[in-house]
């Protein structure tokens, strides 16, 4: 006779990992708490495999990451990673506990009502981590630079209009800023002097993550994709690699409505009674996909035109993926040029076009893939 397949929801913390196993024939659920230790879990789950039950694991995408699936799978145990945003919540509810949340998983994934993450490999992941690390300190820098130029107001200190030049950040203002601040009392100048110090710091430490990013994507795993994706007006490597790592295997996205809706791309719809509305993206998916192509498509659309340095990016690579490039440019340009005849606001455009991009990048993923 076939034993029944237990669901186990798992909610992890840093005190304890609290599970419901559920057993959809019988309805019981039955509770376990153990010690935040992937050793302390399976003891646990020893002790099931010998009573020969069979099941499976779900959590949410938290804290602890792809670790504990990948180490429960590394031991032939069925582990999957649930996304948060998108588990069901019954209206009305007022109890959260450790306990419900791993009842609530249990029952949801018993039933396929749970939305599963993809979890990358490990080299995958590194690399992904070394791109949101590099962001993170970009992030920084620019609210340091703020910091600067507020405090440049408040003690008088214009560059601009003592320079007559137009740009902050060049080595003349660094120059310009360090002969003002000599002059300056003793308290106020040692300030400007750390921040000043702090970055130049940033400014080297960025440098350090493009030449990891840049060789990372000299790699075998990841230079044919790249060399494909530099292929497009407004990429390079950095954001090829920032799309490669997030999208991940572009294989599980059978068409390129998937990636877009996986992206957050998808179009926002309310319709009923024969009316049919419609309020731009949904935003409910991978952000740093939406944020690099938006900002990829900060350029004039309705030049098709081939920059110098598009021309050395596409050195090399294979005429297949030049010309899904090519359609694309083409197909943005006609997308801008509709869009500004119905008079809509540039932002608008700029994200449409990102969103038809995204369509180009699959073909392009799917082929060096």
């Amino acid at each position: 006779m076939r034993r029944d397949i237990l669901h186990i929801g798992l909610d992890v913390d840093d005190n304890f990992f609290t599970g419901a196993i559920f057993n959809s024939r019988t309805g019981k659920t039955e509770i376990f708490r153990v010690r935040p230790t992937i050793g302390a879990l399976l003891k646990y789950l020893k002790k099931l495999q010998e009573k020969g039950e069979e099941f499976r694991i779900c959590y949410e995408a938290t804290y602890i990451g792809y670790s504990l699936c990948r180490e429960l799978r590394k031991r032939g145990i069925e582990c999957e990673v649930i996304a948060p945003s998108l588990i069901p919540v019954k209206p009305g509810k007022k109890v959260k506990t450790d306990k419900t949340d791993a009842i609530n998983l249990s029952r949801y994934y018993s039933r396929g009502d749970l939305t599963i993450v993809n979890v990358p490999d490990e080299e995958d992941e590194a690399v992904r981590s070394l791109i949101r690390s590099r962001s993170f300190v970009v992030e920084e820098r620019k609210r340091l630079k703020l910091h600067i130029l507020s405090l440049c107001r408040v003690h008088n200190l214009n560059y601009k209009s003592e320079s007559k030049r137009k740009n902050y950040w060049t080595q003349m203002h660094i120059k310009w800023l360090k002969e003002k601040i000599s002059s300056l009392s003793e308290n106020l100048r040692k300030c400007f002097e750390l921040l000043i110090e702090q970055y130049i710091s940033q400014n080297i430490i960025i440098e350090e993550y493009d030449r990891e990013i840049k060789a990372a994507s000299e790699k075998e795993r990841y230079s044919k994709k790249v060399k494909a994706l530099n292929c497009f007006r407004g990429l390079d490597t950095l954001s090829s690699m920032t799309l490669i790592t997030e999208i991940g295997d572009v294989k599980r996205f059978s068409h390129p409505n998937k990636l877009t809706c996986y992206s957050g791309f998808d179009i926002r719809e309310y319709s009923s009674g024969g009316k049919e509305q419609k309020y731009g993206i949904t935003k409910m998916g991978n952000k740093r996909i939406r944020t690099t192509l938006i900002e990829s498509c900060q350029f004039n659309f309705s030049e098709v035109k081939i920059s110098r340095r598009l021309k050395l990016s596409r050195e090399g690579a294979e005429m297949k993926y030049i010309n899904i490039a090519d359609r694309c440019m083409e197909r943005l340009r006609k997308k801008s040029i509709m869009m500004k005849v119905k008079n809509k606001h540039h932002n608008k455009i700029k994200t449409a076009c990102a969103r038809e991009m995204l369509c180009f990048i699959w073909e392009a993923l799917m082929l060096a893939s």
